[in-house]
C-alpha cells in the first residue's frame, strides 16, 4: 500500500509540474514572453515618414520622447508632442540631434500641453487637433502613470484608471474621426495603444463580473486607503497599474472590432504595442521594493528598444488591426480575455465607459454614432 501511495503522490506531483504550473504561469506570469522581450532587439521597419503627421501623448516620458526622436530622424513632416509637462526640451534635443546629423530640413514640431487627469484636458487635445491638423497619419498613446499612493482624479476615478484607461480611451475616440493619411502616405492611418505584461499578474482581480449587476469598472476602481497596504512590496500599486492596462486592452479590442464594421472609419488601423520593461523614471520606485525589483531585473532592457517597438506598432500595416504587437511578432490576448466571461467583461467595459464619456463629454456622442454605422 505504501508503494501505491508513493506512486500516487509521484503522479500527482508530475501532473502539477506538467499541467498546473504551466497553466498558472500562462495566466499570471508569462515568463517566456517576458524573456523574449528582455533579449529582443527590434529595428525600425519604416525608413521614411516624409510628408506625414505624427501625434504622441506622453511625449516627455522615456518612451514618448525616444519615439518622437525616431520619427524625427526619419523625415516626419509634422510632429505633435503632447504631455502634461512642457515638451520644449524634447523639441530642442530633437533639433540639436538633427543638426548634428547633417539634416537641413527640420520637422514642424508642435507642442501641446494638456493634463489628461481630467476629461477637459482630453477635450483640449481633440479641439486643437480639429483646428490645427489637416492630416493625421500616426497616433501613439504612450501617456501613463504608476501611482504609489491612493488618489482620486477630479472625475472621481482612481488616478491610474483615470489616466491609463479612461483618459487614454477618450483621447483616442476624439482623435479617431481626424485620422486620415497625408497625400504621400499609401497606408491607412494607425492608432496605437500601449499595453503591458503587467496585465497578467493583475488578471485574478479582473476575472469575475459583479454578481449583483453592479458596475464592473467601479468594482475595480480602488480609491480606498487599502491600496497602501503591502506598499513595502509594491503589489497593490503594480496590480492597479495592471488593471488599468487590462481595461484599456479590453477597450482597444472592442474599438478595433467596431471600426472594422463601421462604414466611416474602417480605413483606420487600431492596434496595441508592448514595449516590454525598462528602468525609467516611471518604474524607478520599483527598485525600492522587493518583488517589483526582482521582476524588473528579470525583464528589463534599454528603453530605446521599447520605443522602437512602439514606433513599429504605430507604423504597422492594416494586417495588424486588432492585434497586439511585440518586437517581431504578434502576441495572443491574455487567457482570461478569451474566455466567455472575458468577452462579457469587454462589452461591459465598452458600455460603461461610453456612459461615463457621454455624460461628461457631449462631443463624443458623434463619434459613437459613427462607430455604430455599419458598412454598406
Amino acid at each position: 500500500m505504501a508503494n501505491y501511495a508513493l506512486l500516487a503522490v509521484g503522479v500527482g506531483v508530475i501532473g502539477i509540474l506538467t499541467f498546473a504550473v504551466p497553466m498558472l504561469l500562462a495566466e499570471v506570469f508569462p515568463w517566456q514572453l517576458i524573456r523574449r522581450q528582455h533579449f529582443g532587439r527590434p529595428t525600425m521597419t519604416t525608413k521614411s515618414y516624409k510628408g506625414r503627421t505624427v501625434l504622441i501623448t506622453g511625449a516627455n516620458g522615456a518612451y514618448g520622447s525616444r519615439a518622437a526622436k525616431l520619427f524625427a530622424h526619419r523625415d516626419v513632416e509634422t510632429l505633435v508632442l503632447v504631455d502634461v509637462r512642457d515638451c520644449a526640451t524634447v523639441k530642442e534635443e530633437i533639433e540639436k540631434e538633427l543638426r548634428e546629423s547633417g539634416k537641413t530640413v527640420m520637422p514642424n514640431i508642435v507642442i501641446w500641453q494638456a493634463d489628461i487627469m481630467t476629461f477637459a484636458g482630453c477635450q483640449e487635445i481633440g479641439k486643437k487637433a480639429r483646428e490645427q491638423l489637416k492630416a493625421l497619419d500616426h497616433v501613439l498613446l504612450t501617456a501613463g502613470i504608476l501611482a504609489f499612493d491612493c488618489r482620486q482624479s477630479p472625475e472621481g476615478w482612481e488616478t491610474t484608471i483615470q489616466v491609463n484607461f479612461l483618459s487614454t480611451a477618450l483621447v483616442a475616440l476624439l482623435l479617431l474621426p481626424l485620422l486620415k493619411p497625408s497625400p504621400g502616405n499609401p497606408n491607412p492611418p494607425v492608432l496605437t495603444f500601449v499595453t503591458s505584461f503587467g496585465i497578467y499578474p493583475a488578471a485574478p482581480s479582473m476575472w469575475s463580473l459583479p454578481k449583483d449587476g453592479g458596475s464592473y469598472l467601479k468594482s475595480l476602481n480602488n480609491t480606498e486607503n487599502g491600496m497602501k497596504q503591502a506598499q513595502q512590496y509594491g503589489m497593490k500599486q503594480a496590480q492597479q497599474y495592471g488593471i488599468s492596462k487590462g481595461l484599456l486592452l479590453y477597450f482597444t479590442r472592442e474599438l478595433a472590432k467596431r471600426v472594422s464594421v463601421s462604414g466611416d472609419m474602417r480605413k483606420v488601423t487600431i492596434n496595441s504595442a508592448d514595449p516590454g520593461s525598462a528602468w525609467t523614471p516611471l518604474t524607478q520606485p520599483n527598485g525600492q521594493m522587493l518583488i517589483p525589483r526582482l521582476i524588473m531585473n528579470f525583464s528589463s532592457r534599454d528603453p530605446q528598444f521599447g520605443a522602437i517597438a512602439l514606433v513599429n506598432g504605430a507604423s504597422a500595416s492594416e494586417d495588424a488591426h486588432g492585434k497586439i504587437l511585440h518586437d517581431f511578432d504578434t502576441a495572443s490576448y491574455p487567457p482570461f480575455m478569451e474566455r466567455k466571461t472575458g468577452r462579457q467583461a469587454q462589452k461591459r467595459v465598452w458600455e460603461e465607459a461610453r456612459k461615463e464619456f457621454e455624460a461628461k463629454v457631449p462631443e463624443v456622442k458623434a463619434v459613437y454614432r459613427l462607430l455604430t454605422t455599419t458598412r454598406d
